[in-house]
Parts: C-alpha cells; structure tokens; sequence
C-alpha cells in the first residue's frame, strides 16, 4: 500500500507539472511514452525467454488490459490532429481504462512480481506510468468527459476484449495464456470476482468482471471532468 500510495502521487504531482509545458513539451512526453512503453516490453519479453530456458511462455504474451497503452499511445501519436475524433477516442480510452487497469492492478500484486528484480521494479513502474499518462491526458484536456463520448471507448474495449477471448482460445493448446483473465479454460482469479464467479459460475464470473471494468471506466470518464475541463 505504501508503494502504492508513493507511485501515485508522484504521478499526480508529475501530471500537473507536466500539464503546464508547451504544446511541443506535452508533445514530447506522449512520444516519449509511446516510444518506451513498447521498448521496454521487448526487453521484458526477451528477458523472459531467457530466463525460461529459451522457451516462450504465452503467459506473459503482452495483451492484457494494462498492455494497451504500448499499442493505443503510439497510434495516438501518429495520427494528424485533423484526426481529431479518432485522437479523443484513443485518448478517452487511455485515460478511462488506463487509469482503471493502473489502479486496480495494486488490489492484488502477485502477478507483478517476477523471479528478476528487474522485471518487478518495471511492471511496479508500467502502471505508475499508465496513471501518469491517465493524468497527463485529463490535465491536458485531451479527452473528452460527456457521457455520449464513452460509447466509443467502450467499443474499441469490448473489441480488444473479444480480441483476446480469441487469443486465449487459438493459443491454449500451445500453453498457459489468459489475456484480459477472461479465458473459458481458467477459473476467474481476481480478487472479489473470484468470490463472485464461484457462486455464479465462470462464464457468468468473466461477464460480471468485464461489467464492472466497464462501470468503472465510466465513472472515471465522467470524473475526468472534474480535473481537467471546466
């Protein structure tokens, strides 16, 4: 709890101070962040094979919900701003589940721990960065806040979902893997939707989780408005 109390205020503190530079300066940062965010998951990755005896294991395949920003911040940062719907929407996902994954990964650490210090101290440093760049992006108005302008997040979350149910059903054969742990082949191991999912049942426990991901990223849109528009 003290890391995490420690992470996120410095990454509130860094937001704001960040918020004030010029528009080249933000700039700078959402490049920053896209370009080090996939970077740094190549050497985690190739850390593993390593150390798994040069052997990959589709545990760690890198498409969770807390992986998005690597895929999502660099599109963002390509597209023109006369592409301006398509740069909210990216951004509104980025700040609404963005911040939800970032936050809520802390309810139960163990899946941030690892046998390499190294790859501890950068899953710990993974989400503090994705509650930075959920931040940043409400400081810097460059999300929308009106509850009409969720459905599209929305959209592309439930996509990105639906893309990795199919991950988890082509690739189980070849080993452990439970992308966004919504997988029919694992029992729901997130804490309070475990509880849930043994009284409802799996398929019931995995639609209740992704419900709640939902909710929860609405209610952070909508009190993104709050913080960063007027």
């Amino acid at each position: 709890m003290r890391i995490f109390l420690t992470g996120s205020v410095l990454a509130v503190v860094f937001a704001q101070r960040s918020s004030r530079l010029s528009e080249n300066g933000q700039k700078y940062i959402l490049v920053s962040l896209a370009i080090l965010f996939p970077f740094s998951e190549i050497v985690k990755q190739l850390l593993l094979f390593v150390s798994n005896g040069f052997s990959y294991d589709w545990w760690y395949f890198p498409f969770q919900l807390c992986s998005m920003p690597m895929y999502l911040l660099p599109l963002y940062c390509l597209f023109p701003k006369k592409y301006r719907r398509i740069r909210i929407v990216l951004a509104d996902f980025l700040v609404d589940f963005g911040l939800l994954g970032g936050i809520f990964a802390f309810a139960d650490q163990s899946g941030m721990h690892y046998d390499l210090p190294v790859l501890t101290m950068h899953s710990y440093l993974w989400h503090f960065l994705m509650i930075f760049l959920g931040l940043f992006l409400i400081f810097t108005q460059k999300n929308s806040s009106c509850l009409k302008d969720f459905i599209l997040p929305c959209a592309l979350f439930l996509l990105l979902a639906g893309i990795a149910t199919y991950l988890n059903i082509i690739i189980h054969t070849r080993g452990f893997i439970n992308m966004f742990y919504i997988s029919p082949y694992f029992s729901m191991g997130q804490v309070v939707f475990r509880d849930i999912a043994r009284f409802t049942g799996q398929t019931a426990g995995h639609l209740i989780y992704i419900g709640a991901e939902i909710l929860g990223a609405c209610l952070i849109h909508l009190c993104s408005g709050k913080l960063g528009h007027d």
